[in-house]
């Protein structure tokens, strides 16, 4: 429509500049615009007339495109059952939180019974997973044959239609890939690494290092090939991952040659613990493996510093065959020796790394220091033990940890948590009681009171996010009722 042109430059300009001339106009306007003009002659109010009228004009003369031999089939009949109504009325107050938390949580009941909402909810849910990419796969099971037929219609929905793992990864956005490739990693670590290797060569550095830290999942002597071949990269930061990696396989020849260094290293004699590197070590340590040879602490001697990368690599188990001791022991005994009590935070690395809950164990019983890295590998109920147990000295790495679990907190460990975020309200808003209600446990709804600061300052805040947190777990309890009823 050019008229419509026309206006814009004129209101680009200014009526002092340009004026709407009627040729510019459609004729079924003619009449109107005259009137418009014998009412008034200020030039701003007869523009402004003139646009309303024209955009009136615009909004009721527009006819829908016409295109022959377009057909719409009908969506397929669904084959599974609706949600009951109850379940319904809930997920409609649930957006209303706009508790994506909630929401998650919701969906998965909803799939879990193999259900599906009815039509009217379809685009709701439909725009929230063009939103939050880690609710389409759940979306997609809860809008069933409707939510597959009505995504054709629009591009944004088109996660919901029947895709491919194989098809994402060879045509999806790079979030989609990353989904893809995580997921498959998970399920099928070999099948993940041959398709990044069909692709390896088309990626450019920032891709490869993103695909690299996935590998991390499940990662296995399988992998050692592939990441030895990346020392050829050009890239630095491609070549440092895959050597991190490495340093994570026991099977890895890294590995292997820095046991067996170790091996010649660490002596036990009769004044205990004694750790000296044997003399004239190849320099092809250095090179290939990553070594710093010079330390970057006043803390570490460079003959420590070696030792204590080496020892982060290094699975902790191998240190109870060559002291021939117990997890335990050794670090009752690290403890007791100046040199091995510095060497400590490398074992325990080694401990995260390599995920060995049974020094996790050793060293929550054992250790002087608390390390928080090692919480994540213990048996839950140990986690929240110790989790409750430290809570005051560090109280936001162990919720950090909390937060990342997807089971249910226990009460004394939600209490433990609520009684450390009620005095930082603005660290820990409602937002963060919505992001993580799946993990808050119904029954904490009678112990909010006890959670209250003792700073009068801070109750009457408090109790308005009390409030909050009630209405969430109200919602979250009429979920799990409205699909088992």
């Amino acid at each position: 429509m050019q008229t419509w042109d026309q206006i814009i430059n004129t209101a680009l300009l200014g009526t002092d500049k340009r004026t709407l001339a009627a040729n510019e106009l459609p004729a079924e306007l003619a009449a109107a615009v005259e009137l418009i003009q014998k009412s008034t002659t200020d030039k701003e109010d007869q523009f402004l007339q003139i646009a309303a009228l024209a955009f009136n004009y615009r909004q009721c003369g527009m006819l829908p495109l016409q295109k022959e031999g377009v057909t719409i089939s009908k969506a397929a009949i669904e084959e599974k059952p609706y949600c009951s109504p109850w379940a319904l009325q809930t997920v409609n107050d649930i957006l209303e939180s706009e508790s994506n938390s909630l929401l998650q949580f919701w969906l998965q009941l909803c799939a879990a019974k193999n259900q599906v909402v009815t039509p009217e909810l379809v685009p709701a849910l439909l725009t929230i997973g063009t939103q939050q990419k880690k609710l389409q796969n759940l979306v997609v099971a809860c809008c069933g044959k409707r939510g597959d037929w009505l995504s054709k219609f629009n591009p944004e929905w088109n996660f919901s239609t029947a895709t491919t793992q194989e098809e994402l990864w060879e045509t999806g956005s790079a979030e989609q890939r990353k989904a893809v490739l995580e997921q498959l990693r998970k399920d099928d670590p070999a099948k993940a690494r041959t398709w990044l290797q069909q692709t390896w060569a088309q990626e450019d550095a920032g891709t490869k290092v993103e695909w690299l830290m996935l590998m991390d999942i499940n990662i296995g002597e399988d992998d050692i090939e592939f990441l030895e071949s990346l020392a050829k990269e050009k890239s630095k930061k491609v070549k440092d991952v895959a050597l991190w990696l490495l340093k994570q396989i026991p099977e890895s020849p890294i590995v292997h040659q820095y046991q067996q260094v170790l091996q010649k290293t660490v002596t036990i004699g009769k004044k205990g613990l004694q750790i000296k590197l044997p003399a004239g070590l190849d320099e092809n340590l250095f090179k290939t493996t990553g070594l710093d040879k010079l330390s970057n602490s006043k803390d570490f001697t460079d003959e420590e510093f070696i030792i204590f990368q080496m020892m982060q690599a290094v699975p902790p188990a191998f240190w109870e065959t060559r002291l021939n001791s117990e997890p335990d022991i050794i670090i009752r005994s690290m403890q007791k020796d100046p040199i091995g009590k510095k060497l400590m935070p490398a074992l325990v690395q080694a401990v995260v790394a390599f995920k060995d809950q049974q020094w996790a164990t050793a060293f929550m019983q054992n250790s002087q220091v608390f390390y928080i890295d090692i919480i994540p590998l213990l048996p839950v109920k140990e986690q929240e033990f110790y989790s409750i147990k430290f809570m005051d000295q560090f109280s936001e790495n162990i919720i950090e940890h909390a937060i990342k679990r997807e089971d249910t907190w226990s009460l004394d460990l939600t209490r433990a948590i609520f009684i450390k975020t009620a005095k930082s309200v603005y660290q820990y808003n409602r937002s963060f009681y919505s992001r993580y209600i799946h993990c808050i446990p119904i029954g904490i709804v009678t112990e909010l009171e006890k959670c209250a600061p003792a700073e009068d300052y801070l109750k009457n805040t408090w109790y308005n996010t009390s409030e909050y947190i009630t209405t969430l777990i109200n919602l979250k309890k009429q979920t799990i009722q409205s699909f088992n009823d």
